[in-house]
């Protein structure tokens, strides 16, 4: 069997192909993303929480404040909007905004389709806990894996892909 993006031999028992990055399965999904670029994804993900909580906490602190409120309601409420946002988009679309602005997102690897909520779930609270054990071995086995899997992301039989 050959990989329709490149042309070349398909090493069996794997996701992507291991010239041009194409997953297998579904190669309009996209290619494996670089381990790079998910940590660059992971970078961005708070950083960019940070500089709208700023603005975000003097817009609504003084809307809060103008009503009373005190700013510790104002930075509830704030805290609360931005995680919902940030979960929301990653359990239903299987993106983060640094996944998003980079052109990833995670599938799942049996079929290249969206993972589904339950799976999602799984990925993002079970796995990555599990991923963190013995001092985050989990997240660096990413390196040695043959798919770039984490363990959260065999957990959850999932891959990250950059969209092509």
């Amino acid at each position: 069997m050959n990989c329709s993006g490149c042309g070349k031999d398909i090493v069996s028992e794997r996701l992507f192909c291991t010239r041009c990055g194409a997953f297998i399965l579904n190669p309009q999904v996209g290619k494996k993303a670089s381990l790079f670029r998910r940590w660059v994804a992971t970078v961005i993900d708070p950083v960019l929480a940070v500089v709208l909580y700023f603005f975000a906490a003097g817009f609504l602190g003084g809307v809060a404040m103008a009503f009373g409120m005190g700013a510790t309601l104002g930075a509830i409420i704030i805290v609360t909007i931005g995680y919902g946002i940030f979960y929301l988009n990653l359990l239903k679309r299987g993106m983060t905004p640094g996944k998003w602005l980079l052109s990833e997102r995670v599938v799942e690897s049996i079929s290249g389709n969206y993972p589904g909520l339950w799976r999602m779930i799984l990925r993002e609270i079970i796995g990555k806990f599990v991923s963190g054990l013995f001092f985050g071995l989990g997240y660096f086995w990413a390196i040695w894996d043959r798919d770039g899997q984490a363990w959260h992301d065999k957990i959850a039989v999932t891959v990250v892909v950059q969209k092509r």
